[in-house]
């Protein structure tokens, strides 16, 4: 199946010419194979790359195989890859058994005397007929079902009290939480004060009986990375980049394969499909009753527990098909999830941008980027040459004419923003008052490609992002 797929694909451009297929990457619609271009290619010729199911479905197994074809089919290489299995841990206490519980809600009203034609208490039988018939007016209106008959039949005393039960007429939206109500009663208390206790009950499980676990695997993910790569001097997509799986020259110019892969490990609270047990949601269960996703009966104890493990991303390193580490990119703690990267090379060293996510103190989704320079001869880890920035500009990429909207942090002082080109000439500079926080970028002007936008404040500058303009 594999070689067939292989196959159709040279067979589909058998006419294109070898330099125009060399020159850019041409994604598949099998989004596991791609073009190799033959500039990252020791020999000058193109390649093909295949890889298996990354998610790693088709044996259970712990790695996947990615392969590499010349335009020949000849292979060229294979190599594995690692496959990371996300799981989450149940942890659960038997039931023994079912149970009623119930909530009693007291609504207060005002205070009724002898001035409203209620009688005191020391003629209770008086006062009972006289409140009957208040809540009668009351409810007369709204429910023409209630009667003062089924009032006195559901009317009695209890400590100088008096209670009426009210029928309930369930499906017109008078009452709160109606699927749990049970009763209601309307209330005089001896000092006066009269209102209405509603009484609500669930039949629920218990679970007080043994502990249990068991564990649910995630889908599984893969490390490997396929970063766009660019030679600056040899732009020619408007993207800014192609996707890179695999290359000989790109990092150095020895036989060996490169690729990029994400530094990662399976940890308590990594990316995964799976979501942590909250308590946070106030439910009509949780309201009434005290049952939440980690105390199912409400009795107060924790009895059911949702641990994930998921995928925890660290890092980026250049690996050579040997496993040999090249460079390494460190990432910052507060990093969410997987990083995108591209990269842009010179004659002695390699940029890399790195776009990361996460989420500031007040839990607002923020993307950061953060550059690095790898220098060739050396190796060993990317230096940092600046540091992440806590600018986003929103859409991006943005079609012509289409404004580009800049969210910058608050400050006390006038900035300025930047919009330079690839080849750092400046566009155009716009002031940012000092309780700006949204900057629109007119773009009507802006032939289509990659643009920098750089804040400046008070001289100094301080952030800076990429966008892409079609």
């Amino acid at each position: 199946m594999k070689i067939i797929h292989i196959i159709t694909i040279a067979t589909a451009f058998a006419c294109t010419s070898a330099a125009s297929a060399q020159t850019l990457v041409k994604e598949m619609n099998d989004a596991d194979t791609r073009f190799i271009p033959g500039q990252y290619m020791k020999n000058g010729e193109a390649a093909i790359y295949f890889s298996d199911d990354e998610y790693g479905y088709r044996d259970g197994g712990t790695n996947y195989m990615a392969e590499i074809f010349d335009f020949e089919l000849k292979p060229l290489k294979s190599i594995c890859f690692p496959i990371l299995r996300p799981y989450c841990r149940f942890e659960e206490r038997a039931s023994t058994g079912t149970q009623e519980k119930s909530r009693v809600i007291k609504e207060a009203r005002f205070i009724i005397s002898e001035a409203d034609g209620i009688p005191s208490t020391s003629n209770m039988e008086a006062r009972k007929n006289a409140y009957i018939d208040y809540i009668y007016e009351i409810l007369r209106y709204s429910d023409p079902s209630v009667t003062l008959s089924i009032l006195q039949n559901g009317s009695r005393v209890e400590d100088k009290s008096i209670f009426i039960s009210i029928p309930i007429q369930k499906g017109n939206g008078l009452y709160e939480f109606e699927e749990y109500l049970k009763s209601i009663d309307a209330y005089l208390e001896p000092s006066g004060m009269w209102g209405f206790s509603y009484r609500y009950t669930i039949q629920t499980q218990k679970y007080n009986g043994e502990w249990s676990t068991r564990a649910w695997e995630d889908v599984p993910i893969s490390n490997f990375c396929t970063p766009r790569c660019n030679d600056v001097a040899k732009l020619n997509d408007w993207n800014g980049g192609v996707y890179l799986p695999f290359s000989q020259t790109f990092f150095n110019n020895d036989e060996a394969f490169e690729y990029v892969r994400f530094k990662a490990e399976i940890a308590e609270g990594g990316e995964s499909n799976f979501r942590s047990v909250s308590d946070d949601s106030q439910s009509p269960e949780k309201y009434l009753f005290g049952i939440t996703d980690t105390d199912r009966d409400g009795d107060g104890e924790t009895d059911y527990k949702r641990t994930v493990f998921g995928v925890h991303y660290f890092g980026l390193e250049v690996v050579n098909e040997n496993n040999q580490v090249l460079y390494t990119f460190p990432m910052p703690d507060n990093a969410e999830g997987k990083p995108s990267v591209e990269l842009f090379k010179s004659d002695n060293s390699i940029l890399a941008q790195v776009n990361y996510n996460w989420h500031d103190e007040q839990g607002h989704y923020v993307q950061t980027v953060r550059f690095y320079r790898i220098d060739k001869s050396t190796g060993g880890i990317a230096k940092v040459v600046k540091e992440e920035n806590h600018i986003t500009a929103r859409p991006n990429p943005a079609s012509k004419g289409t404004p580009v909207i800049v969210d910058v942090p608050a400050s006390t002082s006038v900035r300025t923003i930047r919009v330079n080109a690839l080849n750092g000439s400046t566009i155009m500079n716009l002031k940012i008052e000092a309780d700006e926080t949204q900057v629109p970028v007119p773009t009507e002007n802006l032939p289509s490609g990659i643009y920098f936008i750089t804040l400046t404040d008070k001289g100094h500058t301080s952030e800076t992002c990429k966008i892409i303009v079609r």
